[in-house]
């Protein structure tokens, strides 16, 4: 069949849209469907992770206060069990409306929580009637294997949401790379024909997506700042703006897990400075307690760095311990360095945590001390000009600023306040706290 001119150059346009109209619906085909993944990603399998961690800590509480109500009978103890029971419930819930493919796994852990607290709950009869060795064979036994099956249970929850959250990691980049590739094949059909329009549509589809799977390399290969710039208000730039969120998401939990002092597993400068940025802009009320180690450096030139990194360790467990039990989940606790730790609760608890603190440091330091030295009271080691000297056994000392007596505005206020307070408090040969109860609200 013969065509005109006119018809060729028209047949040419029409094949030139109908692809242009394929590399378009394909493309923003791909692209949503990146996007769906990459909102997964940030929405559910983060949110999962952060809620199953949430869950990890509830049901560690509720074996602290089962043990505790065994041990001291409390009601108060038994109270905050079955709110810790509740919180779980509900956790279990939330993860289950985001990620269903947990079901089977939280149908699990959920049977194993019911036979965990029914337990409880004959265990507490026990206790009220007086059978507390019957009760203790419950704890030691039965609630004890259902415990360890609920931790085993969130263990193997957390390896699936982890899968789940690299399958759709591996699921993006293999779409872009195809999505990339199809493309690339379309639009070279079309450019036979000579259109320019049709070169200027495949060349933006083109850069766009390069400029995605850039990103998506950039992200696996741990740059979270050279992401390529994608302008417009598009699916595309929605994508984006997803990946940049996603970025910045995953460039925190880096900078978290690269801050944590690697002795003592704890937030470092940056997560402290940060929670205190976050408080202050809140204008919580809170407390801010720098605990500091007297005598620490003397006792490491005597008895070695080993020794030193060991009382370090077990201050860092100490505090972990006793933010845990007089404490709340929204206390913070980090490690400075060296021999500096922070907590910051509220004004409420800070007494007892420090009062707490104080006494378990000065009973627990002596077992880091060889016996002569400790019978003795003292070390002989170098002082700052190198010259031997006497020091006695390791204390405590802990600089406390209250937000609800005194005004801050800045991170830098509490911490000129607490090195006062601190070089205060060394001014005494024994563990104290020293609070600032200047008014100036």
């Amino acid at each position: 069949m013969n065509f005109t001119l006119k018809q060729k150059i028209f047949l040419g346009y029409i094949v030139m849209i109908l692809f242009t109209l394929i590399v378009g619906a394909y493309a923003i085909w791909s692209l949503r469907e990146l996007n769906e993944i990459t909102t997964s990603v940030i929405f559910d399998d983060v949110a999962a992770g952060e809620k199953l961690t949430k869950m990890n800590d509830s049901i560690l509480a509720q074996d602290l206060y089962e043990k505790r109500y065994l041990a001291l009978q409390q009601a108060e103890a038994e109270s905050l069990f079955w709110s810790r029971s509740r919180e779980f419930k509900s956790l279990a819930s939330d993860i289950l409306r985001t990620a269903p493919y947990l079901k089977a796994i939280l149908e699990n852990i959920n049977a194993y929580h019911d036979n965990y607290d029914t337990l409880f709950t004959k265990e507490s009869s026990l206790i009220k009637s007086g059978k507390s060795k019957e009760a203790g064979d419950i704890s030691s036994q039965e609630l004890k294997l259902n415990f360890n099956k609920i931790l085993l249970s969130l263990k193997d929850m957390d390896l699936k949401i982890k899968n789940q959250q690299s399958d759709h990691i591996n699921k993006s980049n293999s779409l872009g790379e195809r999505a990339l590739m199809i493309t690339i094949i379309l639009s070279i059909v079309s450019l036979v024909f000579g259109i320019l329009f049709a070169s200027l549509i495949t060349n933006h589809l083109n850069i766009s997506i390069v400029k995605l799977k850039e990103a998506t390399d950039s992200i696996r290969s741990g740059d979270f700042d050279n992401l390529p710039e994608i302008k417009g208000v598009d699916e595309l730039a929605d994508l984006a703006v997803s990946f940049k969120e996603m970025s910045a998401r995953l460039k925190e939990l880096e900078a978290m897990n690269l801050d944590a002092n690697p002795l003592t597993k704890l937030p470092g400068n940056l997560a402290i400075e940060k929670e205190l940025l976050t408080r202050l802009n809140e204008t919580q009320k809170f407390s801010f307690c720098l605990i500091d180690l007297d005598n620490f450096k003397a006792f490491s030139d005597r008895y070695g760095y080993a020794k030193g990194s060991e009382v370090l360790k077990w201050l860092g467990d100490l505090l972990f311990k006793i933010k845990m039990d007089f404490g709340t989940p929204d206390d913070f606790l980090g490690h400075i360095g060296g021999d500096d730790y922070v907590i910051i609760c509220s004004p409420e608890r800070v007494q007892k945590i420090c009062s707490k603190t104080i006494e378990e440091f000065d009973k627990g330091i002596g077992e880091h001390y060889d016996p002569e030295d400790l019978k003795k009271g003292f070390i002989i080691s170098v002082d700052r000009n190198d010259k031997p000297a006497m020091f006695g056994i390791m204390t405590v000392s802990i600089a406390v600023v209250n937000t609800d007596r005194t005004l801050i505005r800045e991170p830098i206020e509490v911490a000129q306040k607490v090195a006062e307070l601190k070089q205060y408090a060394k001014t005494f040969a024994k563990s104290i706290y020293i609070m600032d109860r200047r008014r100036t609200r």
